[in-house]
């Protein structure tokens, strides 16, 4: 498990490493030839961002939006060794509990409603975008941004659609298991929790507009390398869906989709500015402790 970790913790830096052999790179021209106003306003669009979706996730959640913003850069930090829901999502839904003693059931599927949103606002930008400059290498992205709006929906609907105070026949059968039966409550409570907030319209609404508006001010610092708005956007819309695929860090995948739209030498500076901000998340680690997450699984979990 230990050798594992380490792996993934050094997986991008083995395949940038290998990047700047495949191209000829000079490692040093990397940092050397870095713009230093797209530098600065790189970090500022990324905190930017994240203040935005963290005001998103305090009106979903109800929370301060003090916790949300932490929990979000908590969370990015998180995804550079674990993606998908048992990374960042998990990762928002410790600080949610932490924040205003929400069960661990709640908080994790108000977590992941947040998510829907970050995936399938996402992913339809860029299959409005990708076709003005689309290659055969973002065919890969193509499948994964279509799968996960498929899946994200399909799975959001099913919630909506069978959130009642009772399991269906389906349902049924499946927490008859023994080692499932006790998450019984934990779910009927996530399904609700995720249904009231979906019946709001306002808030939906507001919602994918916050979404798509924190995307579109991240792609700015790229206006001062292209002059062109809608390609900047185009680029970072790309390099997020490449995240998307189940990868930590989205090593060697986001590198080969930015390849596919800008010079090696710039995806290779991209990618370091990325790795660099998620890391600045990990600082929240301290705040997390191990013995406090342990009592809300027993809670949620609880034994028969």
């Amino acid at each position: 498990m230990e050798k594992k970790f380490l792996f993934t913790v050094f997986l991008p830096i083995i395949v940038i490493v290998a990047y700047t052999l495949i191209f000829h790179i000079n490692p040093a021209n990397v940092f050397l030839k870095m713009n230093p106003y797209f530098v600065g306003l790189f970090f500022l669009s990324y905190f930017l961002q994240i203040g935005l979706l963290a005001y998103r996730d305090s009106k979903i959640s109800g929370l301060p939006i003090s916790i949300t913003y932490r929990s979000r850069l908590f969370a990015n930090g998180v995804s550079l060794v674990m993606p998908g829901a048992l990374g960042p999502d998990l990762g928002r839904a410790i600080f949610y509990v932490k924040g205003k003693k929400m069960g661990l059931d709640k908080a994790f599927s108000i977590s992941l409603y947040e998510s829907f949103y970050d995936v399938t606002v996402l992913s339809v930008l860029f299959l409005i975008l990708i076709w003005f400059h689309f290659s055969p290498v973002e065919l890969i992205l193509v499948l994964t941004a279509l799968a996960n709006i498929v899946l994200w929906i399909g799975g959001i609907g099913y919630v909506y659609g069978t959130s009642h105070k009772s399991l269906n026949k389906i349902e049924n059968l499946i927490f008859s298991i023994k080692y499932i039966k006790p998450l019984q409550n934990a779910y009927l409570n996530g399904k609700e929790a995720i249904k009231s907030r979906m019946s709001d319209p306002v808030l939906t609404t507001f919602s994918v507009f916050l979404t798509a508006l924190a995307y579109i001010i991240q792609s700015i610092p790229f206006y001062l390398l292209f002059n062109s708005f809608f390609f900047s956007i185009t680029v970072n819309i790309t390099y997020q869906v490449a995240l998307l695929v189940p990868i930590p860090s989205a090593a060697g995948v986001a590198e080969l989709a930015l390849t596919a739209l800008v010079p090696p030498l710039l995806v290779l500076q991209i990618r370091i500015l990325e790795l660099v901000s998620f890391a600045f998340g990990l600082i929240y680690v301290k705040d997390i402790k191990l013995s406090e997450l342990k009592d809300e699984v027993k809670a949620v979990w609880k034994t028969t």
